[in-house]
């Protein structure tokens, strides 16, 4: 099993528009890698987040960011939410590595 299986199934919902976008820069990275424990995919998010957006992710409100690749039109367009990584998605994609 790869990394990128924990990706198949996409939230029901997200916190800005970006988010989904940021999800498949993930998955896509994430074909060629083998399963991570759930500190180490949590670090490789961070490193990603860092990677596309100049910030750290950090669980602080507002820190959110914008990344022009992932701008598809609409209000929050190309906003990568922070917060909804910290709290839903990355504990989302910890709770599948368990069942794997």
């Amino acid at each position: 099993m790869k990394l990128s299986d924990i990706f198949e199934e996409k939230p029901e919902q997200w916190g800005y528009r970006g988010d989904p976008y940021f999800w498949d820069y993930l998955k896509e990275r994430a074909k060629e890698m083998d399963m991570l424990s759930p500190d180490a995919l949590e670090e490789w998010i961070g490193a990603q987040y860092l990677a596309v957006t100049g910030k750290a992710l950090t669980d602080v409100y507002g820190d959110s960011a914008f990344v022009e690749q992932f701008a598809h039109g609409g209000m929050s367009s190309g906003g990568v939410n922070n917060l909804w990584w910290k709290k839903k998605g990355i504990p989302l994609l910890k709770s599948r590595l368990s069942v794997r």
